[in-house]
């Protein structure tokens, strides 16, 4: 019977193979004969402090401040989505308050003399009023919020990257209400 080449190149590399371990097992196996017969048995039990602590491995996860890359960027995601709803609510919130004051119903008198009735649309403004109040303390909280993540990411020594993508923070009052000296 023939064989041909390729089968006896790979018949004749794990024969070769099969010598080298077992070279290698009948090494360790004498090797191992040998320190347990140079070093004394262990005296007592096995050291109980060794047993509980942890081993210093980081098991290929690098964390900064107790969190990995993804649990950073998480944080810093919803804080500022958060950021983001809150403002886009105030937005939402000022608007209706500036086109319901421009309405003529809501500026209504009544004469001298006569108790002022109570109205609907007073009602709707002081709900719209209170609703910005509401949104502006809400994106107050919201920019308290990343500002301490941004804090603790600092002290933690969280590189730039695992933070996400920067957005720039609002530093001028973006509302919809007309300033002063303006139409």
């Amino acid at each position: 019977m023939r064989v041909p080449r390729r089968l006896a190149a790979i018949i004749a590399l794990l024969l070769a193979a099969s010598v080298a371990i077992g070279d290698a097992c009948m090494a360790w196996a004498a090797g191992s004969e040998t320190s347990k017969t140079s070093a004394p048995p262990p005296a007592g039990g096995p050291d109980l402090e060794h047993l509980l602590k942890l081993p210093d491995t980081d098991y290929g996860f690098e964390k900064k401040g107790g969190a990995t890359r993804s649990e950073w960027r998480a944080r810093f995601l919803e804080a500022r989505s958060s950021l983001e709803a809150a403002q886009a609510a105030l937005a939402k919130a000022e608007h209706a308050l500036a086109s319901s004051a421009g309405e003529s119903k809501a500026w209504t008198f009544t004469p001298p003399g006569l108790p002022a009735g109570t109205n609907v649309d007073e009602s709707d403004d002081a709900q719209l009023r209170q609703e910005v109040k509401k949104d502006r303390a809400e994106v107050d909280r919201a920019q308290a919020r990343l500002r301490e993540l941004e804090v603790q990411a600092n002290l933690a020594g969280v590189p730039d990257d695992w933070r996400g993508p920067k957005t720039e923070p609002s530093t001028k009052n973006e509302s919809v209400l007309p300033g002063p000296g303006t139409k």
